[in-house]
């Protein structure tokens, strides 16, 4: 399983014009496709290079040669060369997209929703920047931190440790200049700057205008002691926490999200910056159910754990065995496999691929087991593996019709702890 960070795909060009930026976007949902679109080379070289390598999107032409998106698993927004928008968004599966975001990321849910006026976003990128605006809030309000960096210069007098090597090695010495080593307390740390790129790309990014303001002032606010500079990847997989960093945490997390495998191209010069980011919602929805049913066992068991992607016992032995690891693998008071969940983000009912993993699953510990779909217009099914085991496939309340987010939690969790209850007890 990929974590969240993996699954998203973000991809950034330089910058090109702005001709586009008033025509309507190209709204989608999941596995959808757009009609005939006439679009400009850049933006079709740009679609071109999201769909590469099994990337969100795929772009095929008519005959006429206009393009049309077809759209998967991921969600998210595309800015285009030309200004022009696409957004992909999961409109019939789910209700409260900014929560189960949250809750996915597994960040503090007392924030946004409460301390925001942005919880109705309804597009994946106004969703995930109302997270990011209230946490970054949250990170301000505390203050930023400053850490001691080493600085290599040359002054007019010494400070720190004088540097032998660099000073004999200057061209021409300069006797009142000195190459010095000396550690400085600043806030230009590589989280912050990350943190900064990330704001800076997210305030370009949301549609709401509000909430494109609320970015920028926040910008604004870091830029007063952050120096703007290009994190690189491996910088950004390097930052730790720590426990005097913690509050850092959730925010980083969602940094990470929108600055990893950036890359430039030069395509042409101009004033509006195309960028693509997209989040896979198998991942997303895996790791809701896995929080869904840790807190459901919870409710059932105190003293029952969850491991997610916990690995089960091979039914084969030899060359063809393969790892086996369900979304969800519930564990009694002493250790012992009691069921196991596995989190399918479609609808459409079953599939036999569904049914044969779970099926192993099941009898590799010889445990009920739970297929979790979305929420959608279906009724739940229940079958029997070898006389005694019940398998079951649910559908989580994604889209349920709730009045806060501590309500739209409190279902999901309820339903996985009284789909538990049930099968455990109907071993």
């Amino acid at each position: 399983m990929k974590t969240l960070s993996e699954a998203v795909s973000a991809h950034t060009q330089n910058e090109v014009s702005a001709s586009d930026t008033d025509r309507p976007p190209i709204d989608l949902a999941e596995h959808d496709k757009s009609d005939p679109l006439d679009l400009p080379p850049e933006d079709q070289s740009f679609l071109e290079e999201l769909a590469a390598d099994g990337g969100p999107l795929n772009v095929t032409y008519t005959r006429e040669g206009k393009a049309r998106v077809s759209t998967s698993s991921y969600i998210g927004v595309a800015a285009l060369p030309s200004g022009r928008r696409l957004n992909v968004t999961p409109k019939q599966t789910v209700s409260r997209l900014l929560t189960l975001l949250e809750y996915a990321l597994d960040v503090s849910s007392t924030t946004v929703d409460k301390e925001t006026s942005f919880s109705g976003a309804e597009t994946f990128i106004d969703a995930f920047g109302a997270l990011f605006t209230a946490k970054l809030r949250q990170l301000l309000t505390r203050g930023i931190r400053r850490d001691y960096t080493r600085i290599e210069s040359i002054e007019t007098a010494v400070r720190g440790r004088l540097d032998v090597q660099r000073q004999l090695q200057r061209p021409t010495p300069v006797p009142t200049d000195f190459a010095v080593e000396y550690d400085t307390l600043t806030a230009n740390t590589t989280a912050n700057q990350a943190i900064l790129a990330a704001t800076q790309i997210l305030t370009r990014l949301v549609e709401g205008d509000t909430l494109a303001a609320a970015l920028s002032r926040q910008a604004t606010q870091l830029r007063q002691t952050v120096e703007p500079a290009y994190v690189t990847p491996v910088e950004i997989e390097a930052i730790e926490t720590t426990r005097l960093n913690a509050y850092y945490a959730d925010l980083l997390e969602l940094s990470r999200l929108v600055l990893q495998r950036r890359f430039f191209e030069d395509l042409t010069a101009g004033s509006v910056a195309s960028f693509g980011l997209f989040i896979n919602m198998n991942t997303v929805y895996e790791a809701v159910v896995e929080r869904a049913v840790r807190a459901g066992a919870a409710q059932v068991n105190s003293n029952w754990t969850v491991e997610g992607q916990g690995s089960l016992g091979d039914l084969i032995d030899g060359p063809h065995a393969v790892g086996m690891q369900p979304d969800a693998v519930v564990l009694d008071d002493e250790g012992g496999v009691i069921a196991v969940a596995d989190a399918k983000w479609k609808t459409g009912g079953d599939s036999s691929g569904d049914v044969y993993q779970l099926t192993s699953y099941m009898l590799a510990e010889g445990v009920p087991g739970l297929l979790v779909y979305p929420q959608q217009d279906a009724t739940e099914r229940e079958s029997v593996v070898q006389a005694k085991h019940v398998l079951r496939s649910v559908y989580l309340s994604t889209a349920a019709d709730v009045s806060s987010p501590e309500a739209y939690i409190e279902k999901l969790e309820g339903e996985a702890a009284n789909q538990l209850r049930s099968i455990i007890d109907d071993r």
